[in-house]
């Protein structure tokens, strides 16, 4: 039996049939009153999230609460913070948490294979601090004795999205140093993204950071050894390759070494970090460079400041439980099957698509941990981008397109100007923010009452095609403004958010089988191009479909 069975989920969907249904959000407005925003919003002290334009009332989050009380949310979340084995189809625990909680506090007692993990954590950390400072400073020397201006970070997946996405966001808070230090990053697989690259950097300034959890992930070895060979046409030996021009992490060591990276230039890390969840740990070393140890340091603040919420928080004061428990109310019972992520702030460009991955890829399941087929929907599809762009690119199908969808609005209340800066500058850049924040609330507005803000007169004006349905849910999160700290904080409170609806629907958000295959057949794909190439043909137990046939005909007919 899944949760669709379960008394309380019925519970949801006789309140959702006599309760919500029947009446449109402004209905639902009226109904409540000006009490229906303070019903409806929580904050810490650095968030606020309000719900009040989602479709539900608070018996809606009192039945939403049972529903996590009944699949048992408080022992998991305990299980998921002291170690446990939450990662059922691997028989490991997810220890995220632990990257950014300080040495004193309860994590300290938290023990993997007989090693304390905040041990492990600390003596990373050190790791991370020696090698950043060393290039910031101008003491990592390339072969011919140059410093390292420029640093590489060939990943894929969480090795490449998650640090990505932090420096461009916080890019105004990178550290300085007494020469320009560029941080950038390559994941694509076809080698164009590195290729273009290369043509503009140099060999005795280069540091190509090599990052992957298993380090056999095929993406990021491709490039690291076009990045190899192409450090090889000035640099006269693999020993001097390594030593001056690799870093890696991985939680293989001997697999890094058998590459050429020394024991010296290599950051550990471990099978309890899962990829997504992975720029707490040595994945982050871009971002330690790129900003600074204390400010990586401040990003692990916030976030530990936000797990902190999440296991101390009453439930209907829990962010992530609320903004979790919102999103099965749309996905489960509204029938609502996508989600857009709608930053207003430019910085947070990435922010979308770094969220894609976090809850795509850990909930999009469809096996409880049982073994049971789900019969409901589990995550949505997600999309986004900064506000200011989506309203010119695909707000058009947001208030007048006919798919069903709910969106996140996420804003920083103001941004601190340079001080550098005039006062007319910074005049014209309180305008801005002013006028972004106005997009912002009033485009939440509208999509929750369509043309019902028009007046009378102008609605009675207006022909079909400009009329605005409304009734889209959405949630609003604001914070002051965006720093290392305020970063970590959100982007730990999505974490907890995806583990709590992973716990109600009973599914593991820690693995990710559905990518692996895919992985296997490309490899029995790419030997039978090199056989066709090679003249060889395919062996009779590589014989494809009618369609891969083609297409591998059409290739080799083409690059022969």
């Amino acid at each position: 039996m899944t949760v669709k069975q379960s008394l309380a989920w019925q519970a949801l969907e006789a309140h959702l049939q006599k309760d919500i249904l029947p009446y449109s959000l402004k209905q639902l407005f009226n109904k409540a009153g000006p009490e229906r925003f303070n019903d409806l919003s929580l904050s810490t002290q650095a968030v606020l999230l309000d719900l009040s334009k989602q479709r539900l009332n608070p018996e809606t989050l009192t039945l939403l609460i049972e529903l996590a009380e009944q699949q048992g949310l408080g022992h998991a979340t305990k299980t998921l913070t002291s170690g446990g084995e939450v990662n059922r189809s691997e028989l490991r625990p997810a220890l995220h948490t632990a990257l950014r909680a300080a040495s004193s506090d309860q994590y300290s007692d938290v023990q993997v294979d007989g090693q304390s993990v905040n041990w492990l954590v600390d003596k990373n950390l050190l790791e991370m601090e020696r090698i950043a400072v060393k290039i910031q400073q101008g003491q990592w020397f390339g072969y011919a004795g140059q410093p390292i201006t420029t640093v590489v970070n060939i990943g894929v997946g969480g090795s490449d999205i998650g640090p990505h996405m932090v420096c461009h966001a916080l890019d105004e808070f990178s550290i300085e140093t007494k020469f320009p230090l560029n941080v950038m990053f390559v994941s694509s697989m076809d080698g164009s993204q590195l290729a273009e690259m290369l043509q503009h950097l140099d060999q005795a300034s280069t540091l190509f950071i090599i990052a992957s959890k298993t380090f056999t992930t095929i993406d990021t070895l491709a490039n690291a050894e076009t990045a190899r060979a192409w450090l090889r046409k000035k640099i006269p030996s693999d020993h001097l390759i390594g030593q001056h021009h690799l870093v890696g992490c991985s939680a293989f060591p001997e697999r890094m070494a058998a590459w050429g990276i020394p024991e010296d230039n290599q950051i550990a890390l471990w099978d309890w970090v899962g990829g997504r969840y992975s720029l707490w740990s040595g994945i982050g070393l871009p971002i330690a460079i790129k900003l600074g140890m204390a400010s990586f340091k401040q990003l692990l603040k916030g976030a530990h400041a936000m797990d902190e919420h999440f296991q101390s928080a009453s439930l209907r004061e829990n962010l992530p439980v609320m903004l979790a428990l919102t999103g099965i109310w749309n996905i489960n019972f509204l029938g609502l099957k996508a989600h857009t992520i709608l930053p207003y702030d430019g910085r947070l460009k990435l922010l979308p698509n770094y969220l894609s991955q976090l809850e795509m890829e850990s909930n999009g399941k469809s096996v409880t941990n049982a073994g049971e087929r789900v019969d409901f929907d589990t995550s949505p599809v997600i999309w986004g981008d900064v506000g200011a762009n989506a309203q010119h690119a695909f707000f058009q199908l947001l208030h007048q397109g006919t798919p069903a969808y709910y969106a996140d609005f996420i804003v920083p209340l103001r941004r601190k100007a340079s001080r550098e800066y005039t006062q007319a500058t910074r005049n014209q850049l309180e305008y801005q923010q002013a006028l972004n924040l106005a997009n912002c609330v009033a485009q939440s507005r509208v999509l929750m009452l369509g043309d019902e803000v028009l007046t009378w007169e102008q609605s009675l004006a207006a022909s079909p095609d400009r009329l605005y349905p409304g009734n889209h849910a959405s949630s609003t999160l604001m914070f002051d403004e965006l720093t290392p700290e305020s970063l970590g904080q959100l982007i730990a409170l999505y974490e907890h958010k995806v583990f709590v609806q992973a716990v109600v629907w009973d599914i593991n958000p820690f693995d990710q089988w559905g990518v692996e295959l895919g992985k296997q057949i490309a490899k029995t794909t790419l030997s039978a191009i090199q056989n066709r190439r090679a003249g060889l043909g395919s062996p009779e137990d590589t014989k494809f479909d009618a369609s891969t046939e083609g297409l591998l005909n059409h290739v080799f007919r083409h690059h022969t």
